[in-house]
């Protein structure tokens, strides 16, 4: 039965049902990759959901009444994000890397493939938005065609600008899911029972409150973090990302662990002073500076001017915050919230030495490409403008940790086609915060990699800006991808015969 009101309303209403639309979309593709990490990989086609579901429910507003999907949506995306949250989610193919390490605790749970999770959160996001696409198409019949989309365009603007504002407050998703849903029953939903229900589906939202854990929401993600034996650990989207080293705790276990590790980090420093004659790197360029590990190092190191650079503003706050050395406090240091890339393409100064950070962001470019954000950090674009931003015999070190040995083979492959020769590189005992370091030089003839490295790692597909994937084994579609494609192919062909 189609249910039409036969009363002509204002078409500030069709504004309003836009806003709604944009803010939903933008808060499902913050919250649940927050708390499903896998998703951070897939926002695209969260997004894809949401235009599929709104494009259902233009197609069907003839023929069915549909605006009771608008609260079970938002009780299907609420279980969903409950159940899966105390889930493993594991990934179905090896020709894609992702960050999906087992979280402590978790070797009991309930095991779930990537393939069948991701389709789970589609299927879920797509529900709410057949609902809103036919609140949407059906205020829009009631006007000229011009009239309709002016106002609808009004309301995206509106949508965005409004959840802008909010992002820039930092507020949760989560809150932004009640305020939205309440509004709505208010605004624009007629039948009573729907906006009753559609208000108590979203007030379900307030339990993501709780996280169990010190939360804030950064422009990228949720960061969580947790004071620990050797300083603090830092999730972000619910994966361990980072460990702020607590280099000033007497207690004998702990200072051992740093003690250790500040040598582990500085393996890159002692190789500059035996290639300058026992001189440290005056001035030192942190690209991925995180909670401040890398400037404690630089700092216990002598280096007497270091750039810190850090593209997310809430870990660099996080930092200046929990780190106990205050590197970020010392006049000594400059800190400077930019993407690495910018700032290795915009910089005038020359530094001694360049370090890249375990640049693993685990989260994408934007929501509508599987880039992820430091794809084009690692391309030979990039570590060509590193090396002309060095002093004559500077050098460029890149910490990484990743268990595929082709990982670490794309970025040995990349960094000899413009360092050539001069590279050498060096695999840890352990794989605590990083397993491996890759150190090259400019103008430093003496610097020198084992052969046996050279002939295990330096035949690889470079990255460039053309092919920047980092993250995939070869030039292929990996089976995951093409699994979604012909899921998303099925569902169009289905609501062609509806």
């Amino acid at each position: 039965m189609n249910i039409v009101s036969t009363t002509k309303s204002h078409p500030a209403k069709i504004a309003l049902i836009a806003a709604t639309i944009l803010i939903l979309e933008l808060v499902f593709i913050r919250q649940l990759p927050a708390e499903n990490h896998s998703l951070s990989y897939f926002t695209n086609l969260i997004l894809m959901s949401s235009f599929f579901g709104l494009g259902i429910g233009c197609i069907l507003e003839k023929k069915f009444n549909l605006e009771r999907l608008l609260p079970i949506g938002l009780v299907a995306v609420f279980f969903f994000l409950i159940i899966t949250r105390g889930m493993m989610v594991y990934q179905d193919t090896t020709l894609v890397h992702f960050w999906l390490q087992a979280v402590p605790g978790y070797e009991s749970a309930l095991k779930i493939p990537m393939f069948l999770c991701v389709v789970w959160a589609f299927i879920s996001c797509l529900l709410p938005f057949i609902a809103l696409g036919q609140y949407l198409i059906r205020e829009m019949n009631q006007h000229s065609r011009l009239k309709a989309y002016s106002w609808d365009i009004i309301g995206s603007l509106i949508g965005t600008i409004l959840f802008a504002t909010a992002s820039y407050f930092e507020l949760p998703p989560w809150l932004l899911v009640t305020i939205v849903t309440l509004l709505a029953s208010l605004l624009f939903i007629q039948q009573k029972w729907i906006q009753v229900t559609t208000s108590l589906a979203g007030l379900l939202f307030l339990y993501f409150f709780n996280t169990g854990l010190h939360a804030h929401w950064s422009p990228y993600y949720l960061v969580q973090h947790a004071q620990r034996t050797f300083g603090t650990s830092v999730w972000v989207n619910s994966s361990f990302h980072q460990y702020a080293l607590d280099f000033v705790n007497p207690e004998p276990v702990s200072k051992k662990k740093t003690q250790y590790m500040l040598g582990k980090f500085s393996t890159p420093y002692n190789i500059y002073k035996e290639m300058h004659s026992g001189n440290t790197p005056e001035t030192v360029l942190v690209l991925g500076a995180g909670t401040g590990n890398d400037l404690n190092i630089a700092l216990l190191n002598e280096a007497k001017k270091i750039t810190a650079v850090e593209i997310d503003p809430a870990i660099q706050r996080l930092g200046t915050k929990i780190n106990t050395l205050k590197p970020y406090s010392d006049p000594k240091v400059t800190a400077i919230i930019d993407d690495a890339r910018h700032f290795l393409r915009t910089s005038k100064e020359k530094f001694d030495l360049i370090v890249f950070g375990t640049l693993d962001s685990q989260t994408l470019l934007s929501g509508v490409a599987n880039l992820r954000l430091e794809n084009f950090v690692y391309t030979k674009e990039s570590f060509e403008a590193a090396k002309s931003l060095l002093n004559d015999k500077g050098m460029v070190v890149v910490y990484y940790s990743a268990l595929k040995p082709w990982l670490l083979s794309r970025i040995y492959t990349t960094m000899r086609e413009v360092f050539g020769e001069q590279l050498r590189f060096l695999r840890m005992n352990d794989a605590f915060l990083f397993n491996s370091i890759i150190i090259a030089g400019n103008n430093l003839s003496e610097l020198k990699d084992d052969p046996v490295n050279i002939k295990e790692f330096a035949n690889n597909i470079p990255l460039s800006d053309n092919w920047p994937y980092l993250y995939l084994e070869k030039a292929t579609i990996a089976p995951i991808y093409q699994s979604l494609f012909l899921v998303l192919l099925g569902l169009v062909i289905i609501s062609f015969f509806v």
